[in-house]
């Protein structure tokens, strides 16, 4: 029998589980005591030796309760336990990738935020010279036709350099 230290219990130092460790009934069951008197948590190993097992424990136990300790499972062939190991270490590494990928899917609308200011910028100092491209060319036009533009229709900044060489 594995010590409890292959229980799978919550730590900060161990990556999360496939499925979660504790678990809430599953069927119908009497309730199992610890030696404190108070009803043991159910939970589910994914220790290497016992991938997929479930036992009780005193639900205190962190906290200074009893070190009761019991499997609620027969142990598993060594064929299921292979099986397990390598179904939760794929479960794990896909979690990663998952992880990875939204990260760089953040980090990409990032850049893209980035990006479209820059642009937004780069269109205002754009508007910004054709509009100053627009008033030389009235000066231009107006001083040398002696005439006064009321209203000029928009012009594009060929159109402007069009006329001046006329």
């Amino acid at each position: 029998m594995a010590s409890s230290r292959s229980d799978g219990s919550s730590s900060s130092s161990r990556r999360p589980a496939p499925v979660p460790y504790r678990v809430g009934p599953m069927e119908y069951q009497p309730p199992v005591f610890c030696r404190c008197k108070a009803k043991a948590a159910r939970w589910i190993s994914w220790s290497v030796d016992n991938p997929g097992r479930r036992y009780f424990k005193c639900r205190n136990a962190q906290d200074g309760g009893c070190d009761f300790f019991d499997w609620c499972d027969k142990l598993t062939s060594s064929f299921l336990r292979e099986l397990l190991n390598d179904l939760r270490d794929a479960v794990m590494s896909l979690r990663m990738e998952k992880d990875q990928l939204r990260q760089e899917v953040e980090e990409c609308r990032e850049r893209l935020v980035e990006d479209t200011n820059r642009i937004e910028e780069k269109r205002a100092e754009l508007a910004a010279v054709r509009q100053n491209c627009f008033e030389i060319w009235k000066e231009l036009c107006c001083s040398s036709a002696d005439t006064q533009i009321e209203a000029l229709p928009e012009v594009t900044l060929t159109d402007a350099l069009v006329e001046l060489c006329e």
